[in-house]
Parts: structure tokens; C-alpha cells; sequence
């Protein structure tokens, strides 16, 4: 079991658990969007973290990312 210090390792270790599910052959057709709007989650909140203390930051003039944003400003707070 891997110790789990920083965001980054917790990305390892979901990756980790990720491929050994395929490897099991556990997520069927019907779980694969569940997968995919994990790791987009979690691309977006690594996003969100190197944005939310730069107000300058690039993405934060996106249209689409202030309505990402604004969806999610419950769980953000």
C-alpha cells in the first residue's frame, strides 16, 4: 500500500487501482464514462489549484472554464 502524501500521489494511486481494475477486467462499456469524467475531475481540479491564487492566470479568461467554475464553486469553496 502506497502512502499518499500530496496530490500527486494520489493521482499514482488512482492510476495504480485504475489499470489493476482493467487488468481484471472489472469496468465494462457501461462504467467507462464513469472513468473518464473521473480523470477529466481530476485534470480539472489540478487545473483549478494552479489557478485559483493567480487571478491572472489564462484559463481564467476561458468562457468555458469560468462556467466549469461556477458549477463547481460549491465544491471549490
Amino acid at each position: 500500500m502506497g502512502s499518499i502524501e500530496n496530490d500527486h500521489d494520489l493521482i499514482a494511486e488512482i492510476g495504480n487501482l485504475m489499470r489493476r481494475m482493467y487488468d481484471l477486467g472489472l469496468p465494462r462499456q457501461r462504467m467507462q464514462g464513469f472513468y473518464d469524467v473521473g480523470k477529466w475531475l481530476l485534470c480539472f481540479e489540478g487545473a483549478w489549484m494552479m489557478t485559483k491564487d493567480d487571478p491572472a492566470h489564462p484559463l481564467r479568461r476561458e468562457l468555458s472554464w469560468q462556467a466549469i467554475e461556477r458549477c463547481f464553486a460549491d465544491e471549490l469553496a
